[in-house]
């Protein structure tokens, strides 16, 4: 993996507020000489389409346009074309896929056409990666009932990105707020998670939590907090037996590995226990019970980071908003963060000698 390799950025559903918040980070970026004074950032999308949600169509000049069906088997050559000239910094390369007609897809709405243009864009960043020409992905919100009217056979991208990349476990992670927090099971009904969590699924989600705090975040050996998956992790059974059925097990199973684990505990307590230092990571055991605490701490900063990947994927903690799609109003700090974590993690994972060694 190379650190000066490009990021790879879908802009999302072209319907939300994809394309704007990711326009916005990339200036910040632009100003602040982040990032970009080192590596090229490709972003994904319909030019028409992202163009109106910038505050003057005008600005797409910030960006070099390529015909995406030309461009991608040629990266190579116009990273060499477009290198910026020394003390300048990259401008972002903007892959056009070429949906001519913006009027068809209305903002804020679900719909079909808007889905299917961002599972294309999420094709296209998936091939650039299976090529090898990137090595680290940032997604921008896409609305999963209007990509599964298009046909979009997933949950979520996290689950897409899995099975792209051959992954059949990916571990969801969310980052912000001086937490960090894993999911066992991740968009699901709630009335199916008790069956998910089972044993294999607890044990495998720690497991892959901990290699991802040495590897990520040099952590060597991890304190982790894993949530019961009742009220008050079950209160000794009763309020629930998964605790000591299940989640009890799994722990015990991987205590002998060498990392620092205490639960099940009460989720209404482990958060604040992490924030306050005591463990690097909680493992929740679904997905609200995990993104509240995120979403309360870091609403317009927190970060959605795919464990378990061959590559670097981070996306930002919130929807496509299409209420305010197309108003200019839409906060891009959390996609700020999204961007410069997975630059950050990037470089770590191109320096193997820098990195902690788990102790599993």
């Amino acid at each position: 993996m190379n650190q000066n390799s490009p990021i790879v950025v879908t802009s999302g559903d072209p319907a939300g507020i994809g394309p704007e918040v990711t326009h916005k980070a990339l200036c910040r970026l632009m100003r602040r000489r982040a990032i970009l004074d080192r590596r090229p950032i490709f972003v994904i999308g319909d030019a028409q389409l992202y163009a109106r949600h910038l505050t003057r169509p005008a600005e797409m000049h910030k960006y070099h346009i390529l015909p995406c069906e030309d461009s991608v088997q040629s990266l190579d050559y116009f990273l060499e074309e477009f290198h910026p000239r020394r003390g300048q910094c990259w401008r972002p390369i903007f892959l056009d896929c070429g949906q001519p007609d913006d009027d068809k897809v209305k903002l804020g709405k679900v719909q079909k056409l808007a889905g299917e243009r961002a599972v294309l864009y999420l094709d296209v960043a998936v091939e650039i990666l299976l090529n090898r020409w990137s090595f680290t992905l940032c997604t921008a919100p896409i609305c999963k009932e209007s990509a599964q009217k298009a046909g979009f056979d997933f949950s979520g991208q996290t689950e897409f990105l899995g099975e792209a990349t051959g992954v059949e476990f990916p571990v969801m992670m969310l980052v912000g707020g001086g937490l960090r927090v894993s999911l066992v099971t991740i968009h699901e009904p709630l009335a199916r998670v008790p069956k998910l969590v089972t044993r294999e699924a607890v044990e495998r989600t720690v497991l892959i939590t901990a290699r991802a705090l040495a590897e990520n975040f040099g952590i060597a050996r991890p304190r982790i907090a894993v949530c019961g998956l009742n009220p008050h992790a079950g209160e000794g059974g009763s309020f629930g037996r998964e605790e000591e059925r299940v989640i009890r097990p799994a722990l015990e199973a991987i205590d002998a590995k060498g990392i620092h684990l205490a639960g099940p505990l009460a989720a209404d307590s482990a958060f604040a226990q992490a924030r306050k230092g005591q463990f690097d990571a909680v493992v929740a055991m679904y997905h609200d019970q995990g993104l509240v605490a995120v979403k309360t701490l870091a609403f317009e900063s927190g970060v959605n980071l795919t464990l378990g990947l061959p590559v670097v994927r981070t996306a930002p903690d919130h929807g496509t908003a299409f209420d305010i799609a197309g108003r200019q109003t839409a906060d891009e700090g959390a996609m700020l963060q999204a961007l410069l974590l997975a630059d950050e993690l990037s470089i770590k994972r191109s320096m193997p000698g820098k990195r902690k060694r788990a102790a599993i």
